[in-house]
Order: structure tokens, then sequence, then C-alpha cells
């Protein structure tokens, strides 16, 4: 599998401050996928992956807030009572609050900036665990998922997207070529690898829901908006020589679906 280059349950801050998400890459990626959005779908995939779910009069952690925009939905169309989100880069922190300010949320969703680690919350802390596609940073998930299971309070419920890969994907050349382009860190589970983690953690009602047909579509739809429509904006904002490098990259994140490899998937899990 996919493997990441830090032990560290919530990932880790690069070498010499270097940033995974700086500001300039967060500003293509919220022209791509929406206002207050890093990662594929936006506010649709995030209630996609709460269909169902029923947020009122609950506290809710988020994983990997980014920039506020999963939070801002919970809080704001789901109303969730609370919103905590946490990350590890202070650039995403400043946004975020921005943003839930901007949204008129300030009041119900906080950001709070974190060391790599244990989560810093008491035992049983919150009725909902949340993460939309950070997860994927994570080296450790066993210690994730028993941290997670920790800050739940008793019948409390993790639900989540990561991205998760195929038990033949390093062997596949569309797999490996995406891994190869992009500049960010993965550490991906197959669907097996990922549900045995959670049950060794003591998570039941495991449900892992595959997302690749879905997902290998909206990629190639992605393409056609990165070329067309936005093109011009992307350009404004980073330039001739970073638009085809993104390019490239979501070309190659289109051949890792198409191929099989890459299967983004929707977990739900409950604490006894």
């Amino acid at each position: 599998m996919v493997r990441g280059n830090e032990n560290s349950m919530l990932g880790q801050r690069a070498m010499d401050e270097e940033l995974s998400y700086p500001d300039e890459f967060a500003d293509r990626l919220e022209l791509i996928w929406g206002a207050g959005f890093l990662s594929p779908g936006g506010a649709d995939e995030v209630r996609q992956i709460l269909r169902g779910i029923d947020l009122r009069a609950k506290t809710v952690l988020e994983i990997g807030c980014g920039i506020g925009g999963p939070a801002i939905v919970m809080a704001g169309e789901h109303h969730a009572d609370k919103v905590v989100g946490i990350d590890i880069e202070p650039q995403l922190i400043d946004r975020a609050g921005r943003n839930a300010e901007a949204a008129g949320l300030q009041d119900r969703v906080e950001f709070q900036l974190v060391e790599p680690g244990d989560l810093p919350f008491e035992d049983s802390s919150y009725d909902v665990v949340f993460s939309k596609d950070a997860i994927v940073h994570i080296e450790d998930k066993l210690a994730l998922y028993r941290e997670v299971l920790r800050v739940l309070k008793p019948g409390g419920r993790f639900v989540a997207g990561d991205w998760l890969a195929s038990p033949d994907a390093d062997e596949l050349p569309e797999f490996r070529r995406y891994r190869d382009l992009s500049h960010l860190t993965f550490a991906m589970q197959t669907a097996e690898q990922a549900g045995a983690a959670m049950r060794e953690a003591g998570f039941t009602d495991i449900s892992l829901d595959d997302r690749n047909a879905w997902y290998a579509d909206f990629a190639l739809n992605q393409i056609e908006r990165i070329e067309g429509p936005l093109r011009d904006r992307l350009l404004e904002v980073c330039g001739a020589e970073d638009y085809e490098r993104m390019l490239k990259v979501s070309y190659a994140n289109a051949g890792a679906a198409a191929c099989g490899g890459l299967r983004p998937t929707h977990i739900r899990a409950l604490k006894p």
C-alpha cells in the first residue's frame, strides 16, 4: 500500500516549516471545489457522507478541518450544536476561522491548531467524529481509530470519507504515476485493512461504501472544468507553470481512479 513517511497519528508538519496546503494551493483548490473546501466534491460530498445522520443537538469533532467548509455545512445545514475542527497547519486554521465568521457561525464552530499526536480532548467528549479526505495523510490508522473511539461518547458515531486503495494498487502503473506526481503524502489502506483496524480499535457496526465508480466519472468532469470554464481564473491564481502541473496531476488522479487503484470510500462505525 501507499505509505506515508511519518508514524505520528495526525500526520506531520513538513521539515523546515514547508506546508502541504499553503495559501496559494488552497486558493486553487477552492476555485475547483468551492469556497472552504480543499478536496473533491465540496459541500455535496459532505452531504453524501452525512446522509441519514442527524446532527441536531450534537457535538462534532472534525479531524483535518482544512479551511472550514465541512464544519460550516455541519453547523449551518445540518444544525450541529457545536463543531470543533482541528488541523496541524496554522494558515488553514486562520482561513477556517475567517470563513466561519463570514458565514455567521463563529458561535457554533471553532478551529484549533494541534500538534501531531493524540487528540487533545477528554474521553467521551463528542457525539460524532467526522473527517473528509484527511485520514489519507495519517500513517498510523489503528492509533487514529483508537483515539477516535476514546473521544466519542458511548453510542457515538465515526463518519468519514477516506481515500482507500485496491489490494493491487502498487502494481498498477496509473496509480503509481499519481502517487509519484502528487506533492502530498498518502498512506492508504485497503478496505479490508481499514475494517480490521476499526474492529481492533473497538468499533462495531462498521460499513465501508466504495465510491470508486462515482469518483472515476467525477474526476474526468473536474478535468473538463479545469481545462474549460475554470482555466482563466486558475491561470490568474497560479500562473501557467503551476496550472500545467495541476492539470498533469489531475489526469494522473483520474487515471488512478479509472484503473481501480484509487477507491474513495465512505466510512461509518459505532462506539458501543
